[in-house]
């Protein structure tokens, strides 16, 4: 069976509000990429890695990566306009006898090795699993500043990645809305869209998304405490 990861880091990192793109910032004289290529490259069951890219960073990072990981099996390829565009490019990418495909945030620094083997055990039973942690907070419904309705939360989950998907499946329904004007802030919601079932698994809720100032500062210090622990 060959399974291959694409961790899709071909975003701007708007809501950083920085020069730099967010998947490239540093943490401990590291890109925030690498420590998320870490949780990967150690697991037996993941063939290859393909990273999406900008464009305007492949020559550069390319090279620090192949540096960074000697003995990796990793492809480099160009990110596209969107998430999806991404997507598809690295699963076009990938070999034709791939299985399963994990796709994961390049800015998720935190899947546990044990969470993704977990994923990876449950996919092969039933074709389609995400990661999901329940959400804690009260969730309220805001109209013009004012609370409309508190929404009943028993039932709420936050979606996380890496999703896994049998590899024809999102392929063939992720090239069918290639070009529709439909967003897709992550993969199953493609599934979804088609009606096809997508199964869960909760996992550990520090596996977050680095999306602004409060994420970093965040992402930092568990970075920095697990190296004090060692």
């Amino acid at each position: 069976m060959k399974n291959i990861a694409i961790i899709t880091a071909g975003g701007c990192g708007s809501r950083l509000k920085s020069d730099r793109k967010k998947q490239f910032m540093e943490i401990m004289d590291r890109p925030i990429l690498f420590w998320t290529i870490d949780k990967f490259v150690n697991i037996p069951h993941i063939d290859r890695l393909i990273i999406t890219l900008p464009p305007d960073a492949i020559a550069q990072y390319r090279i620090a990566i192949k540096k960074e990981f000697t003995n990796s099996n990793i492809k480099i390829v160009k990110g596209g306009k969107s998430r999806k565009s991404s997507v598809y490019n690295g699963l076009i990418s990938c070999p034709q006898n791939t299985d399963y495909v994990l796709i994961h945030d390049g800015v998720r620094p935190f899947i546990a090795e044990k969470d993704i083997k977990r994923l990876l055990r449950k996919a092969v039973k039933e074709k389609a699993v995400i990661p999901v942690s329940h959400i804690k907070n009260t969730i309220k419904e805001i109209a013009k500043k004012k609370i409309t309705k508190t929404v009943p939360r028993e039932n709420l989950y936050n979606a996380l990645t890496p999703q896994i998907f049998e590899y024809n499946t999102i392929f063939n329904l992720t090239k069918k809305i290639l070009n529709k004007d439909i967003h897709f802030t992550d993969d199953a919601s493609i599934l979804e869209y088609f009606k096809f079932p997508v199964s869960t698994l909760e996992c550990d809720p520090i596996n977050f998304k680095i999306t602004d100032r409060s994420d970093l500062k965040i992402a930092k210090l568990i970075i920095k405490d697990k190296f004090q622990e060692k």
